[in-house]
């Protein structure tokens, strides 16, 4: 049976529907080519969460896909409505818990996530590895494993790894249930774009965390999760005790911000990417500026958010240091050096770490 790890109702607002179906257009990053093809036939998998009996779960081996099918996907297609109504901002406690569930369940949903998690706990265990060696030691131990350097074998060790990641894998649900509760306060913001359409990918949900390096791990209350849901709304959750939980946020972002946030679901698709020909192509036109790391692109992108917030009231500790680097590389004849780039960088960074710290 095949199932999907995108599920069709997510994917149908960015198709095009012909009669009694929907098709998508998915440029290949692999094979770089674009294709058209119907929201069944992609980014499924056959018995993908069919369960092997006897299970602890349950014993219907097609449990998760009844859960899926009968409730997750029917309650997203619920709160889609809310989050596309711009007259929508009062949300009851139900409402937001159905959203966050609609939303979350995606990223255990999705197998991409947890060859994240197999690759991260490699990295963990070739790193022990590599110090046990250096100090000569017989064995050492990685959760609940003990592993001797005699036999060590790191194929064998990455299957195993595999192998255990994969059983969580088919028994997601619990902790789909687990994510959830975690986040269940989530501030939720939705953007609007006017006039420019946003692409989605086989990985929608992104997650970021401030606080860390470490991305393989989503349970903190630093995380942040962001997802397009169609062509104009992007959607923002994260944990803020400074804003209401019961209220949607609202506000529009710019074409210059959509191509940013294309950039990154380019960037971040593990191999197809759902947009039009007309805009990927539009979005092929900006590319090389949004990758261009040059000190004058950067400085290019400080002004305009210099001139938005000077616009506006939104004069803070991050308008202020922007202003001063920005000032100082006029100053130095357009140039800053790479001492003063890499200090603005780890400033930002602070700064970045001390709201966040401050908002959770």
């Amino acid at each position: 049976m095949r199932q999907h790890f995108v599920p069709q109702v997510y994917l149908r607002p960015f198709a095009r529907k012909i009669k009694r179906y929907h098709s998508l257009d998915v440029y290949d990053k692999l094979e770089q080519r674009f294709f058209k093809v119907k929201t069944e036939n992609i980014l499924a998998i056959t018995d993908l969460y069919t369960l092997e009996i006897p299970n602890k779960i349950s014993e219907n081996p097609l449990i998760i896909e009844k859960v899926y099918a009968q409730f997750i996907e029917p309650l997203y297609g619920k709160v889609y409505k809310i989050l596309i109504d711009d007259n929508k901002t009062n949300i009851t406690d139900q409402e937001r818990a159905e959203i966050i569930i609609s939303i979350l369940h995606l990223y255990y949903r999705n197998p991409y996530n947890f060859d994240k998690i197999v690759a991260k706990h490699v990295e963990n265990i070739e790193r022990l590895h590599k110090i046990s060696l250096k100090n000569n030691q017989k064995s050492f131990s990685y959760l609940d494993e003990n592993f001797n350097l005699e036999n060590f074998d790191i194929n064998f060790t990455k299957s195993k790894v595999k192998e255990k990641i994969d059983y969580f894998f088919k028994n997601h649900l619990e902790l789909t249930t687990q994510f959830t509760h975690t986040h269940e306060f989530m501030i939720i913001e939705v953007f609007k774009s006017e006039n420019a359409n946003l692409f989605t990918n086989d990985n929608p949900l992104q997650h970021q965390d401030f606080l860390t390096e470490d991305t393989s791990n989503p349970l903190l209350f630093s995380s942040e999760f962001t997802i397009p849901i169609n062509k104009r709304y992007f959607i923002k959750l994260s944990h803020n005790k400074e804003k209401r939980k019961n209220l949607i946020y609202r506000s529009k972002i710019s074409n210059f911000m959509v191509n940013v946030i294309n950039n990154d679901i380019y960037n971040q698709s593990v191999r197809f990417v759902i947009c039009d020909q007309e805009d990927y192509h539009k979005y092929l036109e900006v590319k090389n500026d949004l990758d261009d790391t040059s000190i004058h692109k950067k400085m290019d992108f400080i002004e305009q958010i210099i001139s938005s917030c000077e616009q506006t009231s939104k004069k803070d500790v991050f308008y202020n240091l922007l202003k001063e680097y920005h000032n100082k590389y006029l100053n130095q004849d357009k140039n800053l050096s790479k001492d003063d780039e890499f200090d603005l960088m780890m400033e930002m960074k602070e700064l970045n770490k001390v709201k966040k710290i401050n908002e959770i």
